[in-house]
C-alpha cells in the first residue's frame, strides 16, 4: 500500500490502467514468480468469467436476501481481515457493529500490515486462527 497521502492503488483516473498503479519492479514477498505463472496460466486457460461472476451477481444477492435485512447472524463466526485491505477500512463501521450484527462472533482479528490476500500474506497466522476457532466450537 502507498504511504499516507499517496493515492490509493485501487482507484484509477479516467484513461488510466489499474496495473499502472502497482510497483512493476518487484512482486510482494507472498507472491512468487511461480505462483504468478500458475495464476496467469489458469486465467489464460479458463478466462475471467468465474472471477467476475461473483460481482455480476451482487444485485441478485440483494434481491434474494432482502427478507433477511437487519437480521443478525447468530451462528458461531470468526472474522479475519487485513489492516491494509481497502474493504476493511471502507467497512470499519460494519466491523464496529459486529457485536449487534454477529452476536455469534467468537473472535475478530485485524492483521496489521496485511492486505486483501490474508491467506497468502500470512498463511501460518491465518491457519492458526482458523484452527483455534474451529477447536473452540462445541461439538
Amino acid at each position: 500500500m502507498p504511504g499516507p497521502g499517496a493515492p490509493a492503488p485501487y482507484f484509477v483516473s479516467q484513461g488510466g490502467r489499474l496495473r499502472d498503479r502497482f510497483p512493476a519492479d518487484r512482486l510482494p514477498a507472498w507472491l512468487s514468480e511461480n505462483d504468478l505463472d500458475v495464476y496467469a496460466g489458469e486465467f489464460e486457460r479458463t478466462g475471467m468469467s468465474g472471477a467476475l461472476n461473483r460481482y455480476r451477481n451482487m444485485d441478485r444477492d440483494w434481491e434474494d436476501l432482502a427478507r433477511f435485512a437487519g437480521a443478525p447472524i447468530t451462528q458461531p463466526s470468526l472474522f479475519i481481515g487485513g489492516g491494509m485491505d481497502a474493504p476493511t477500512t471502507w467497512m470499519a463501521d460494519a466491523i464496529d457493529a459486529y457485536p449487534t450484527t454477529l452476536p455469534g462472533l467468537v473472535s475478530s482479528h485485524i492483521l496489521d500490515g496485511c492486505g486483501h490476500w490474508i491467506q497468502q500474506e500470512r498463511p501460518a497466522e491465518v491457519n492458526r486462527l482458523l484452527t483455534d476457532w474451529l477447536v473452540s466450537l462445541p461439538s
